[in-house]
């Protein structure tokens, strides 16, 4: 358990040192560095995204595998498990290579974008380095050596592509080294991860096909067979609007798209720390049958994360202006692009941990039709929306679309398990919210944006928590409060 808790320790740390790379370079830079041409920031997002959607069919779930296989067939049929997994890899990324080769050759995918056209075949080594690179993580997780890859991929690759916008701002690179040097930064890591996992003794075997007679390995392609369409219609949930919007709009829509999305989703950093800390509590709590323990984290879980996202989006929505200024005239297109994904958001952190109490349960196969029902729906907004409004369409589709999934799954899990998440306490959070979101559109200006920005978040804070505290919203987080106050006083 030591060693766990070290390593946990230090992927917590990387996790948000990548966070806070990715947000300086996302937010502070993409927007002055690539003003003047919005359309070479497109270009690596929408090659990313492309490549996101592609992987998973290319992995084949194989990730899954290890992590669920590993530590049973270890012992003995090591060497058969490890040709499984790497004979399988290298068909999956064939095969899928071989599918985009013939759709780029016959331009079924630039939509007679120029630039696109001319750098669309660097989804190639993005996609492999990322299918092998996750191949590797799950490796080196089941191992017990799980740093080493989190700081790869959440400290290394972003810093990285922080050195090439500073490269590339200044002149020292053109955008046609810019472009490839981002792409194979994922075969960088990849490979690194590789001499990494070589060390360890990992590759001492011989490819060999003798799995395919093994009945050992019948229940992995059962598995796999479920988990590749539950983890690809993530992932296109996660990209299909970078997608559409290059497909109904430009590479400057899908640049300007990106900084908005990443302050957007900052309000969900604390109930992402959360999630993590909370599943194995729930499915320790399903093997013993306490349904009640479940009913109160499910209602603890919604309500104090509630609270916090909706002051951080408070601070989002009194700052916008200023950072709309900053953002400039290209980039300075997203304030409702933050403002209808942070509804969608804040609809997610109300209903509760309602995806972790379906999938730690009997039932988790609902969770694959709910995430496909999400990413038809997802695309079917988008249509409608995209051609309408633009990118800001695109945030209202899928704003909606979390809201309605969220709120379905809440549905599903108070028929299956008559539980709920919500209390008067949620509605007071709610109205809350909606008061100062309503009253910081109607503030007069006091002076500069920045002088206005100060005093009206000073304001806010105070008046925010004194709210929550009086109304005693969250019990966890008065508690806490008490406890400052003790220190302090």
């Amino acid at each position: 358990m030591g060693i766990v808790l070290k390593q946990g320790f230090k992927n917590t740390i990387y996790t948000y040192l990548g966070f806070i790379i990715g947000g300086i370079y996302t937010v502070l830079l993409v927007p002055k560095v690539f003003d003047s041409n919005p359309e070479h920031w497109g270009t690596t997002r929408y090659l990313v995204s492309f490549a996101m959607i592609v992987a998973p069919w290319a992995q084949l779930s194989l990730p899954n595998i290890i992590i669920r296989y590993f530590p049973i067939l270890k012992e003995k049929k090591l060497k058969e498990f490890l040709s499984f997994i790497f004979f399988w890899a290298i068909a999956g990324i064939l095969i899928s290579s071989m599918i985009l080769f013939i759709l780029f050759k016959y331009q079924y995918i630039t939509n007679s974008n120029e630039l696109l056209a001319k750098t669309i075949f660097l989804v190639f080594p993005i996609f492999i380095g990322f299918v092998l690179f996750e191949i590797g993580t799950a490796l080196s997780k089941s191992l017990l050596k799980s740093t080493v890859p989190v700081f790869l991929k959440e400290v290394l690759l972003r810093a990285n592509v922080f050195v090439l916008i500073i490269l590339y701002w200044y002149n020292i690179i053109s955008f046609s080294v810019f472009i490839y040097a981002y792409a194979f930064n994922y075969i960088l890591v990849f490979v690194i991860l590789y001499s990494y996992l070589y060390k360890l003794k990992i590759f001492r075997f011989k490819l060999s096909v003798k799995f395919i007679r093994d009945k050992a390995f019948n229940p992995l392609y059962v598995y796999g067979a479920f988990s590749i369409l539950s983890s690809g219609a993530a992932m296109i949930l996660l990209n299909i609007d970078t997608l559409m919007i290059n497909h109904y709009l430009t590479l400057k829509d899908v640049a300007i798209y990106g900084p908005s999305i990443f302050i957007a989703s900052s309000i969900m950093i604390p109930s992402r720390a959360l999630q993590s800390i909370i599943s194995p509590v729930i499915a320790q709590s399903w093997a013993t049958k306490s349904m009640d323990t479940i009913s109160k984290i499910y209602k603890k879980s919604a309500i104090s994360p509630l609270v916090i996202t909706n002051f951080l989006f408070l601070l989002i929505w009194i700052n916008i202006d200023l950072v709309m200024a900053y953002f400039g005239k290209t980039f300075g297109q997203g304030k409702y692009i933050i403002l209808f994904l942070s509804m969608g958001h804040i609809v997610n952190i109300a209903t509760g941990i309602n995806g972790t109490i379906i999938n730690t349960s009997k039932h988790y196969r609902a969770d694959l039709y709910f995430q496909i029902g999400l990413v038809l729906m997802t695309i079917i907004m988008n249509v409608i929306f995209i051609p309408k409004f633009g990118i800001n369409g695109a945030a209202l589709a899928t704003g909606i679309t979390l809201g309605l999934h969220n709120v379905s799954k809440s549905i599903f899990v108070w028929y299956k398990f008559n539980i709920h998440p919500f209390s008067k306490k949620t509605i007071y959070a709610l109205v809350i919210v909606l008061i100062f979101f309503l009253a910081i559109t109607k503030l007069p200006t006091i002076g500069t944006l920045m002088i206005n920005a100060i005093i009206y978040t000073l304001l806010t804070t105070f008046l925010y928590w004194i709210l929550v505290y009086v109304l005693n919203i969250s019990e966890d987080i008065n508690e806490q409060i008490n406890k400052l106050r003790k220190k302090l006083f």
